[in-house]
């Protein structure tokens, strides 16, 4: 593949890498030292007053969250966490297509002796490698808080990696979905518009599944139904086939979503900069 397509792929692309990558990897630490100021009783009493609704929505037990490493595990579910990561993925998905097309490049980028599926296919490569720089970031943050800020309590970052690397599957699944929606429009800002509703109506989705037993069945129309890192990390017994099961499922659908932006890209016009 063209050498421009990578210098021009990496080049938009790591600058919000490295600010996203120091910023979880210190939230990380920050997070696990934060924890530590909790009493594992008290945190334990908190969530025993939450209400069963409340209770429900973590889809772990309670006992299990109770736990040092239950505290830990919400590091993965942290609002911060899918803001730096969503954040992301749809800026790293949208750029690509709409973007070029929004600032007017497109067309300078399609002069170069590639095909079109390419000029999708390298700023995909390093966004996935770079969604695997911000996970890696995460966790390492917080191996780094338990080894100088919680040294002592016998706890280990590796059963955490299972969480990390589901984190992984969702932002590369978001990544593809936001391509796939790029893939048919002109405007950048109109792109990440409706990748917002869509994770946002998803949230929604995942949370009336959660708290209403009769609707669980729409679990699984929402995308973060496989993004479940608590689980992953607090229930061992089940840990390599739930996440086999879910990784899966999310990577799959970032390719999927993939394949049909490469398809859609191939065969579509390429209309002026707005």
């Amino acid at each position: 593949m063209n050498r421009a397509l990578w210098r021009k792929a990496i080049a938009a692309a790591w600058l919000q890498m490295v600010v996203c990558g120091a910023l979880l990897f210190f939230f990380g630490w920050i997070f696990v030292w934060l924890m530590g100021l909790f009493e594992l009783g008290v945190w334990a009493s908190l969530l025993k007053m939450l209400p069963p609704v409340a209770q429900r929505m973590m889809g772990v037990p309670i006992s299990d969250v109770a736990t040092p490493q239950g505290q830990l595990s919400l590091l993965y579910a942290h609002l911060i966490t899918m803001l730096i990561c969503m954040g992301w993925a749809i800026g790293r998905g949208s750029d690509p297509i709409s973007g070029e097309i929004t600032r007017g490049t497109m067309d300078l980028t399609l002069t170069l002796p590639v095909r079109r599926a390419s000029v999708l296919l390298v700023p995909s490569i390093v966004a996935a490698m770079g969604s695997v720089a911000l996970t890696a970031s995460l966790w390492l943050g917080s191996a780094v808080g338990l080894a100088v800020a919680r040294r002592g309590e016998g706890l280990s970052a590796w059963p955490f990696l299972p969480g990390a690397v589901n984190l992984f599957a969702l932002m590369f699944a978001l990544t593809g979905i936001t391509a796939l929606v790029s893939a048919f429009n002109r405007d950048r800002w109109r792109t990440i518009s409706l990748v917002v509703a869509f994770v946002v109506v998803s949230s929604i989705v995942e949370m009336i599944a959660r708290m209403w037993e009769p609707g669980a069945w729409l679990g699984y129309f929402s995308l973060f139904a496989a993004y479940a890192p608590q689980r992953i990390i607090l229930l061992p017994e089940t840990t390599w086939s739930l996440s086999l099961w879910y990784n899966a499922t999310l990577v799959g659908l970032g390719l999927v979503s993939y394949a049909g932006a490469a398809v859609a890209f191939s065969r579509r016009d390429v209309p002026a900069a707005l």
